[in-house]
């Protein structure tokens, strides 16, 4: 069956788009988080048919509203997410597992967690594992929360001199951040020393590190998205250098995920208003290690043409967030609509 592309004008412009798993079926309800409007929100949607139609659009269940816009949603289990906005703030909200269409609950509140002074700055990401969150923000600052107890564990003051724009947890206890002038560095959340325990460059341009993900197979293989639309991979055992790095979309990346069912295929989505499926098979050589796991990544000088697909028409309009549920592809956009690719072969 060939992609089917459906989109649903939402009226608001949508930063972050997040399917809510169903362990046993198909999932039809998900998360939207507003930027850029009067009053933002977290909305919890579901997909439904309208008389008897074939066709399912979008229904809102349920909204939270937020100050500030909405900049990162991660799960921190399958019923709770992480919100942070760019007043510096984030919060710990609740979906109940048999009513969707109930209020969010706000579990915790951490506010002002980035701030210059008294004034509060923009809490750009959060990466979770499990309970944990690790939040960064314009002003240099990483903190690492509780969602289970609900507290502070750690904040590391001045960890960058310029503003944080991504983080993403390697491990348990240890984050990978990433600055505007694209320098990466590595903290162990465990360490009484306020020093990264590596640091590396995106690439010789400074250009900001928008978005980093790990590979869910490999932790030690890091994917970074930089602003001029460019991917950067590295392989953290040797970590100096990218081992690869793709010219790739025309404006920044704006958000990468590894197909959950597939690790061989990572879907991104750019402010040129693009988004892709790219097929890793090229860039991993066929060697085996011992225990079965691919040996190495191919170096930049080896590398085969990567393939690409492109899965709907580019828009005119950033595409903000992608969220890929089997064989479904959710993404929101400054158009203020959210669309859905159905059929997507995984």
């Amino acid at each position: 069956m060939s992609l089917d592309v459906q989109g649903t004008f939402v009226s608001q412009k949508i930063n972050k788009v997040r399917w809510i798993p169903d362990e046993y079926v198909e999932t039809k309800c998900f998360f939207t988080g507003s930027w850029d409007d009067d009053v933002n929100s977290v909305k919890v949607w579901s997909f439904e048919s309208l008389d008897d139609e074939e066709v399912e659009y979008p229904k809102c269940l349920s909204e939270f509203p937020v100050e500030g816009d909405v900049t990162e949603i991660k799960f921190t289990d399958k019923n709770r997410i992480a919100v942070s906005t760019s007043d510096g703030n984030v919060r710990l909200l609740e979906i109940s597992t048999y009513e969707r269409s109930a209020p969010l609950k706000e579990v915790f509140k951490w506010e002002k967690l980035h701030r210059y002074g008294e004034d509060p700055c923009c809490c750009t990401a959060v990466a979770t594992m499990e309970t944990d969150i690790a939040s960064v923000g314009e002003d240099g600052v990483i903190n690492y929360l509780n969602g289970h107890r609900g507290d502070v564990m750690r904040t590391i003051e001045g960890a960058d001199s310029c503003s944080l724009h991504s983080v993403c947890f390697i491990k348990y206890h240890e984050i990978i951040s990433g600055n505007l002038r694209g320098h990466m560095k590595i903290w162990d959340l465990r360490s009484s020393d306020n020093k990264p325990t590596a640091s590396f460059l995106l690439a010789g341009d400074e250009l900001a590190a928008t978005c980093i993900l790990s590979h869910p197979t490999q932790p030690h293989i890091i994917l970074a998205g930089s602003e001029s639309g460019s991917l950067a991979i590295w392989d953290l055992r040797m970590n100096s250098f990218p081992t690869s790095l793709l010219s790739a979309h025309a404006a920044s990346v704006t958000e990468m995920q590894f197909h959950p069912v597939n690790p061989l295929k990572l879907i991104s989505c750019s402010v040129s208003g693009e988004i892709w499926e790219w097929n890793m098979e090229a860039m991993i050589k066929s060697t085996k290690g011992a225990d079965s796991q691919v040996a190495t990544w191919m170096p930049l000088e080896d590398k085969n043409t990567m393939v690409v697909n492109s899965l709907m028409p580019t828009l005119h309009k950033p595409i903000n967030s992608v969220n890929c549920d089997r064989g479904r592809i959710l993404c929101g956009a400054d158009n203020e609509a959210v669309y859905i690719i159905k059929n997507f072969k995984y």
